[in-house]
């Protein structure tokens, strides 16, 4: 019968969803670790624009005070003679020669009253006589500010001070487009200054913000961290990235808060397409493993049969063989009885008849048992072997074989060990191979007519053992005609022979009893012709004082140097 096998169908359809699993869960962290490395990007971007943004506005503010400096002296402005016609046309043709953006341009006196502005109707919200004493001390512009004004203020001869203003109210952008867009999908842009809160009753001394210009959809109430930069959150829950960014040369700070929602979205736009190639692969892995797992399975029904088929074809043939074994055996029995029974047979002859049907009892008897050591498996009584000294004994119980087959045995046993086993069932498994070995060499082995004289051949079957590890290794060698390519991969299958008799069921039965043993048995060819059997038993060990002795009787070889 065929042993059953693991279906390989179920085996890979396992591995399958394994490799399904790792699939998904590799193709997770890769995404994961893409949709990451997309909103750090868009976090390294924003950090980009925002300081290229506080650069620009740094450089524009700084050819502003340029620009009030240069236009205060080329007007000379002189606030005493009371005639402000000369200095309103010169600063009339410098604003609108002026490249910078749209300012309005104040003329104020000492203590900071409009006395002129272009365009009509402007005005300096931040600036009065301090601010414009401070200038006039300093000799150079100032920066004031206050939310939703820039003013910068910058000294007249004698008295006064001629203001550029920057104002919310009048349209100008100070954020660009590239800042207006960051904050379309929700978030806030804001140009602050950082001021210090004076001590006094339930004031709090250190830094302040003092909001300026904003863009957007202000966000209250961020739990700003000790740099304020960053994932935040807000007190609904939700989530903000800030980013900061210093205006150089100024107090002033520009600050870009972005919603995480759109971030993310964004975020997932260039993700989408290794999520398709992932889902993909998940799906033609899980297809292509069942499919392949449903050929594999109907590859195994086609060699179920198959092998049924093998087999049955080689029990029949097994069957016949036997059955003309047995008729055989009958035949020659049935004569035996009569011609004993008969009582005209002498003596001699009376004795040589009996001992034919002697032995032709015997051999079925052989037969009959190895049908019932293949039908059952093996039932093993363990205890320690010394293996050299089972060798010995299993040479000397072929010795008559080898003789009358005129081959040399030689036995190189080094292993010196014993292993945990039953004796009787390794003889025998030892004698099977010792004499199909013999019988490999024997009459007619290489396909000569029985009878003949044989030619002239090395006849050699050479056992050796030897130690590896905690292996020990047995090893039958023959210099027969070798095992036929036909039957290579299948000599320890039941009811397979290469020989003119027997039911094939030796090396079946030897195989079960190795492998009971927890070792191997493997046939190949031998280097220089002929065959080798290698045997490998676990559990060896070095002989003890009193060695066990092996199972099955008393004997003796003599070893070959």
């Amino acid at each position: 019968m065929t042993v059953p096998r693991p279906r390989a169908g179920l085996v890979i359809l396992a591995v399958t969803l394994f490799a399904a699993v790792a699939v998904g869960a590799t193709g997770g962290v890769l995404i994961s670790r893409a949709r990451r490395a997309a909103l750090d990007a868009s976090a390294d971007r924003s950090a980009l624009l925002l300081g290229q943004r506080a650069r620009l506005l740094s450089d524009e503010l700084f050819r502003l005070g340029g620009e009030m400096t240069r236009l205060s002296q080329l007007a000379e402005v002189d606030l005493a003679d009371g005639n402000m016609e000369p200095e309103k046309r010169v600063l009339r043709i410098a604003r609108r020669d002026s490249l910078l953006f749209a300012v309005s341009i104040t003329i104020v006196d000492a203590r900071g009253v409009p006395v002129w502005s272009e365009p009509q109707g402007a005005s300096a919200r931040a600036v009065g006589q301090p601010e414009v004493e401070v200038a006039q001390g300093r000799r150079r512009p100032v920066l004031v500010a206050i939310p939703g004004e820039v003013d910068l203020v910058a000294p007249v001869a004698g008295s006064g001070a001629i203001v550029g203003t920057v104002s919310a109210e009048r349209g100008h952008d100070l954020f660009g487009e590239g800042l207006r867009r960051a904050v379309q999908g929700g978030g806030e842009v804001a140009l602050l200054q950082r001021t210090e809160n004076p001590p006094g009753a339930g004031a709090v001394p250190g830094p302040a913000e003092l909001p300026l210009f904003s863009r957007g959809e202000a966000v209250a109430g961020l739990r700003l961290g000790s740099d304020g930069q960053g994932w935040r959150s807000d007190p609904g829950g939700r989530r903000f990235l800030v980013t900061e960014a210093g205006v150089d040369g100024t107090p002033f700070t520009l600050r870009l808060v972005q919603s995480a929602g759109v971030l993310e979205a964004e975020a997932r736009r260039p993700v989408r397409t290794l999520e398709t190639i992932v889902g993909g692969a998940l799906v033609l892995a899980l297809a292509g493993g069942a499919l392949l797992a449903y050929a594999v399975r109907r590859l195994e029904r086609a060699e179920l049969e198959v092998q049924r088929s093998r087999e049955l074809s080689a029990m029949g043939k097994t069957a016949a063989a036997i059955a003309h074994e047995v008729k055989n055996s009958l035949n020659g029995l049935s004569v035996a009885l009569d011609l004993l029974a008969s009582g005209r047979a002498p003596a001699p002859a009376a004795r040589t008849v009996h001992a034919q049907a002697r032995s032709e009892i015997d051999r079925l008897r052989s037969v009959a048992e190895d049908l019932t050591l293949f039908a059952a498996p093996p039932r093993l009584e363990p205890a320690p072997v010394d293996v050299d000294a089972l060798c010995r004994l299993a040479a000397a119980n072929v010795a008559e074989l080898a003789r009358e087959c005129q081959v040399e045995v030689a036995l190189r046993l080094e292993a010196a060990v014993e292993v945990p086993g039953d004796g009787h069932k390794l003889m025998a498994v030892l004698s099977n191979l010792l004499r199909n070995g013999i019988e490999a060499m024997g009459p007619g082995a290489w396909g000569e007519p029985l009878g003949t004289r044989p030619a002239p051949r090395q006849r050699t079957l050479t056992l050796a053992t030897a130690r590896a590890g905690d292996e020990v290794r047995i090893v039958v060698d023959d210099t027969g005609a070798g095992i036929p390519a036909e039957v290579r991969g299948r000599v320890f299958e039941p009811f397979v022979t290469t020989k003119r008799t027997g039911t094939g069921l030796g090396l079946a039965i030897s195989r079960r009893v190795v492998e009971a043993h927890g070792g191997t048995i493997e046939a190949q060819d031998r280097a220089g012709g002929g065959t080798r059997i290698a045997v490998r038993l676990p559990g060896a060990a070095p002989l003890r004082a009193a060695s066990a002795r092996p199972a099955g009787g008393d004997g003796s070889a003599s070893e070959a140097p």
